[in-house]
């Protein structure tokens, strides 16, 4: 079974991926911050990340710097410099809030598909 991680500080956000994510059969963590996730988890231990972009303390971006394993950024901030500026700094893939449920199933397969270890 692959192992999501979810990094949201919205605990509606969080539960609803949670959700989704166990319905399509990941087993998933969850972390309400940068700084919980990095002390609470073995990030490289996950086969992807999925975090929200602004989060209290430090940006979700911070965990590309963090780990090998690959970041999937989302934000209800969508905008295409943001978009551009994530993936230079390393996420593999973008996500605009609010997301469709297909949306996150079909990213997350196809992350674990190509970036399988």
């Amino acid at each position: 079974m692959h192992h999501v991680l979810v990094v949201e500080d919205e605990s509606v956000i969080r539960s609803s991926l949670r959700r989704i994510l166990e319905r399509n059969e990941y087993q998933v963590s969850e972390a309400g911050s940068v700084k919980e996730a990095l002390d609470n988890f073995d990030i490289d231990s996950f086969d992807v990340v999925i975090s929200d972009l602004r989060l209290p303390g430090a940006p979700g971006t911070d965990l590309i710097k963090a780990t090998k394993v690959p970041v999937v950024i989302m934000t209800s901030y969508s905008s295409i410099r943001s978009a551009i500026d994530s993936m230079k700094m390393g996420a593999v893939d973008y996500i605009a809030k609010p997301f469709e449920h297909n949306e996150i199933i079909e990213t997350v397969a196809k992350i674990i598909r190509e970036h399988a270890k």
